[in-house]
């Protein structure tokens, strides 16, 4: 991606994908992904790489669509701290974290398909239930 370091805004995508790969590919990240998720995983990955093949053709959609991924991100991380300790690695805490990955699909390479419906007014609806449920 030549162009990202001319550009703020391909820089920034860039940066985001960066990011995302490090929180999906380290250390212990298959058991952490569990067997019925790689298939997903793949896809995820895909989608960054779309993602960045395409950042280039519309920087300020790359931008907004990027910045509503920010904020369900913020929000999810704000309710991961509002939770117990114990409560974090729960199902339905772990399931709104991949309900953002198919977010990012669904926004960044939506021709490769979601597990599901997706949207940020669902994320926002689960958090809304983890929050109900402390």
């Amino acid at each position: 991606m030549q162009r990202a370091a001319s550009s703020p805004a391909l820089a920034a995508a860039l940066t985001d994908a960066q990011a995302q790969y490090a929180a999906l590919i380290h250390d212990r990240f298959v058991s952490e992904t569990g067997l019925r998720r790689l298939p997903d995983l793949a896809r995820y990955l895909r989608a960054i790489s779309r993602r960045l093949d395409t950042a280039a053709q519309d920087p300020a959609r790359d931008a907004d669509r990027a910045a509503v991924v920010r904020e369900v991100t913020e929000a999810y991380q704000r309710a991961i701290r509002d939770l117990p300790p114990a409560r974090r690695s729960g199902a339905d805490v772990q399931s709104v974290r991949w309900m953002i990955e198919e977010l990012r699909v669904s926004l960044f390479a939506q021709v490769l398909g979601t597990s599901g419906p997706v949207s940020d007014k669902r994320i926002y609806a689960a958090l809304d239930r983890l929050a109900d449920a402390r």
